[in-house]
């Protein structure tokens, strides 16, 4: 554990340790609710901890429970003492029966504890005094402010825990995530309807059962579907790039170089995973690219070289129906873009997506250190030699200058990133529409026919360059 890691773990347990202090001296000063009330809170609160559904870790993808809606009902009926007593106890035994190290329990308990003291304290605070109506119309503010606090003491504990273990650059506007607001406040419905029913009607909260079984197997689905659908994309670029025997692996490799150096010049997690699976999937569009071209020893002419322009469209067309990978088509389109314009869409520099330029680096030094039909492998020296000489007009300069950096086992500084958006389609559609590579749909893929007949011409790249097919 790095040294910022265990100042974030010395600060979260300080605070959580004067939370304990805090909700014991509290709990003492009001009556003790009803045992069956607590202890019914807590023994649930604990079995929807054991019933987490983990997260992919690879993906940055946070576990999953509905002890939350326990934590929160509990907000909403027991004193703010006693609530965050049942929320801290709920979370040390479904932890420890789970058999997690004891600092993440320690850690996980405290956190748990001290977001619904915290909770707790602000529904309170926004119901008004007097109001014998809890559950009326008072209940939606108070609800709100118990929100306000529960989510982002959360939420910055997680990912403050987590950014320092990873080493990665602190940027909060990243932590909040709308998938993860949406589940909060699912969440927090439930723990509404768990109070009211617990408070008015409690014989009925059998028929709860169901809602929340059926809400977790609908959230445990969901996330099985999302990786089966990952393994498939996987499992389809590497089929890709079986069919070429010198690029076995190539797009995984490709994948990883990309996001490690994303990760090396401390870009946002969201982008380095970005990164990272559209590494994975950039060249799905070679799928149409004819075997012969793809084993051709020598130098591509300018028909074979169009067809082979044609695949980064093809790629980010292929993943666009798919709500998963949608946000990657950028990235995979321009991959073969280049900071002096000269790239399969003449895309201008300023204009290229960062995921985008960071493939392209990865996807060069991939493919001028592995052997390939048209050349043997170079040394690694002379390939990190060829990027440097490509800076600025083949490479990004900065992301270049950081990869070679990388790559020699010297120290990299955190680059300062000005995203730009993306250029629509709509433009490129217009402009590009008879350009070998602008596919904006499958029936726009070309045929050999097709390119023949074709009067536009782009230039076939200069060889005393790094050609990168």
């Amino acid at each position: 554990m790095n040294r910022n890691a265990r100042i974030v773990l010395a600060l979260t347990l300080t605070i959580s340790g004067a939370a304990v202090a805090t909700s014991a001296w509290l709990a003492q000063s009001v009556d003790a609710p009803r045992l069956g009330l607590w202890l019914g809170l807590l023994l649930a609160g604990a079995a929807m901890e054991l019933a987490t559904i983990p997260g992919d870790d690879e993906e940055a993808e946070h576990p999953f429970s509905l002890a939350s809606s326990f934590h929160l009902a509990a907000a909403i009926l027991l004193a703010p003492g006693w609530a965050a007593l049942v929320a801290g106890g709920s979370t040390l035994l479904g932890e420890t029966v789970r058999r997690r190290s004891p600092i993440r329990i320690l850690f996980n308990t405290g956190v748990a504890l001290t977001a619904t003291l915290g909770a707790s304290a602000a529904y309170q605070a926004a119901i008004p005094n007097g109001d014998e109506r809890a559950f009326g119309w008072s209940m939606y503010p108070a609800v709100l402010a118990m929100l306000c606090v529960y989510v982002p003491i959360m939420v910055v504990a997680v990912e403050s825990i987590h950014t320092a273990v990873a080493g990665e650059r602190w940027d909060p506007r990243s932590w909040i995530r709308p998938a993860e607001l949406l589940a909060y406040l699912m969440e927090a419905c439930l723990a509404v309807v768990l109070a009211v029913l617990i408070d008015t009607a409690p014989e009925v909260l059998a028929f709860t059962v169901l809602i929340l079984t059926a809400v977790f197997l609908s959230i445990k689905r969901h996330r099985d579907l999302k990786s089966e659908t990952r393994q498939t994309l996987r499992a389809l670029a590497s089929a890709v790039d079986a069919r070429d025997p010198y690029t076995a692996a190539h797009s995984e490799r490709v994948g990883a170089i990309a996001s490690r150096l994303a990760e090396r010049v401390q870009l946002p997690t969201k982008l380095v995973l970005a990164t990272r699976w559209a590494g994975r999937l950039h060249d799905l569009g070679k799928v149409v690219v004819d075997n012969a071209i793809l084993h051709k020893e020598g130098a591509l002419d300018e028909r074979e070289w169009q067809l082979m322009r044609s695949h980064p469209g093809v790629s980010a067309d292929l993943l666009e129906p798919l709500s998963l990978t949608r946000a990657l088509g950028p990235a995979i389109r321009y991959h073969h873009e280049r900071p002096d314009g000269r790239g399969y869409y003449a895309l201008p520099g300023d204009r290229l997506p960062i995921e985008a330029a960071l493939i392209a680096i990865a996807d060069a030094y991939d493919a001028m250190t592995t052997d390939r039909p048209y050349r043997r492998a170079l040394a690694p020296d002379e390939a990190l030699a060829r990027i440097e000489a490509g800076l600025g007009s083949q490479f990004h300069p900065d992301l270049g200058r950081a990869f070679v950096a990388m790559m020699r086992g010297e120290e990299v500084a955190p680059i300062e990133i000005i995203r730009t958006p993306p250029p629509k389609r709509s433009r490129f559609r217009r402009r590009f529409t008879d350009q070998p590579g602008a596919m904006t749909r499958i029936d726009d893929w070309p045929t050999m026919a097709d390119l023949a007949d074709r009067t536009d011409r782009v230039p076939v790249p200069d060889p005393s360059e790094t050609p990168v097919r």
